[in-house]
């Protein structure tokens, strides 16, 4: 159920997502995640795209349930956990309206500096606007 989610990002499944066995190649996901990634860190954050300020470091995804081609999703995502300089997202992927699981995933984010091509703490000021959206989100 995504009632415990804090951000909600909708996907229409489109015929070029699909696999020759005519359902969601499975690293169409990642594009899915990505996409609901991206706007959700702008909204925290109110950075740009070309300001955001963190690199991903892992992801895992288990896939539940099969989705095709006109199928409606609902990508749900929230931050779990913060390090010194990296943060754990949850999402969880599902049919709209049915509510049928068809995916969880995981991502592993660092804040990182581009320039010096390091990772580097998150302030403070960015992990008040994170604990905002998400206040269940654990210290590590």
């Amino acid at each position: 159920m995504l009632t415990n989610f804090s951000f909600v990002f909708p996907v229409d499944v489109r015929f070029r997502d699909l696999d020759t066995q005519g359902h969601v190649n499975n690293a169409v996901y990642l594009t899915y995640l990505e996409s609901a990634r991206i706007v959700w860190w702008q909204e925290v954050t109110g950075r740009t795209l070309a300001e955001m300020g963190m690199i991903l470091a892992r992801t895992e995804i288990d896939y539940r349930s099969p989705a095709a081609y006109g199928d409606r999703l609902e990508v749900g995502l929230r931050c779990v956990s913060m390090g010194r300089s990296s943060f754990v997202l949850e999402f969880r992927v599902e049919e709209r309206g049915s509510g049928r699981l068809v995916a969880e995933a995981r991502k592993v984010l660092v804040h990182y500096d581009y320039i010096a091509r390091r990772s580097i703490p998150i302030p403070p000021e960015l992990r008040a606007k994170i604990r905002a959206r998400d206040p269940g989100v654990r210290e590590d």
